[in-house]
Formats: C-alpha cells, structure tokens, sequence
C-alpha cells in the first residue's frame, strides 16, 4: 500500500508544523533599526548563528509583518539577546499595539538613533546582507560589525507558547491559547 505525499500548502499540515515546533525551545531575541518616526522592532525566536568568519546571524520574519518589511530594508539594525529578566520586554513586543521602547523597559538611544537595552545580556549591529523570500517569510543573512555584552543573567527561551527561563517558571502570554492543542 503506497502513501500519498501530503500537499505542503494543506491547512493541516501548516498547523501540524507549528504544532511540532512549539516543542522547540528557542532563545528570545528583539530585532530593532531607527526611522525617522522612531525606533521599530519584533521578536524573533528564529535567530541562528551562520558563520564566525565573518560574523553573520539570521533570522526570519513574516512578509506580512509592517515592522519586518521596515526592518528588511533597514541600513542597520541590532540584534538584542534577551536575558530572562527582560520577559516583560518581550512580552510587550510580541503584543499588537503594547507600549514600546519606553526608558522604564531599560531603553536607551544608541549609536545612530538605534535603541539599546541596557538590561540585555548581548547586542549585535549590523546590516541586513542578504534577504530571501522563503514562502510566507523572509530569511534575514545580517552581516554583523559588533558585539557588546551587558548584565550577566541565565537566558530567556520560548516553549509552547510561553516564556521560560532555566529555572522553569514560565510565564504565559495567553493561558488559553496555550492550554489548545492543534
């Protein structure tokens, strides 16, 4: 008995997908650039290092997404490690219309009006190099020209649809959404 191949663009195999990778636990990064309306960023658990020489990151980002379609096209951007002590940072960036870059968050202008969160462990700047269409996302190449660590603290990961440190205390954004199962 043959197997048909599941078609890649059926809508339960999209939510198989995500499913499986709730189960991925992902460091929490903040991806920031300045416009001269102000500073725009997102979240993304999708940052990987790709090479040390020269030192290059990705990371990817709905094509839907107004503030990726900024960050894309940017000249420079940084990169913020989140620590676990920034949960509420990046709550309030993975939440619609939340209040950001505010000085109670730890905000601060960097070099070319680039934001700075004093309490992160690691930020990277740098440039977007490459961008590549990737179905309904882009894949970021960023081409990185420095590195500055802040606070030491243990890192902050996404797992199932919450935030969580070493220590196992998660902190869940939406109870109910993360109590459903697809």
């Amino acid at each position: 008995m043959t197997s048909a191949t599941p078609d890649p663009h059926s809508e339960s195999l999209n939510e198989r997908f995500r499913a499986g990778f709730r189960h991925h636990a992902a460091g929490v990064s903040l991806v920031t650039c300045a416009t001269p309306d102000g500073p725009v960023g997102l979240t993304a658990s999708s940052v990987a290092s790709v090479s040390a020489k020269p030192p290059m990151l990705s990371f990817s980002v709905a094509r839907t997404s107004s503030a990726g379609a900024v960050l894309v096209s940017s000249e420079r951007l940084a990169v913020t490690i989140l620590g676990e002590d920034d949960v509420l940072v990046a709550a309030a960036f993975a939440k619609h219309g939340a209040e950001r870059f505010t000085a109670e968050q730890g905000w601060e202008d960097g070099d070319g009006g680039l934001p700075v969160l004093k309490t992160a462990p690691v930020t990277m700047w740098g440039r977007p190099g490459r961008v590549i269409p990737a179905g309904e996302a882009w894949l970021v190449l960023a081409e990185i020209d420095r590195v500055e660590f802040g606070p030491a603290c243990g890192p902050l990961l996404y797992h199932d649809r919450a935030y969580r440190s070493l220590h196992e205390v998660p902190v869940v954004l939406d109870r109910d959404a993360a109590r459903r199962r697809v």
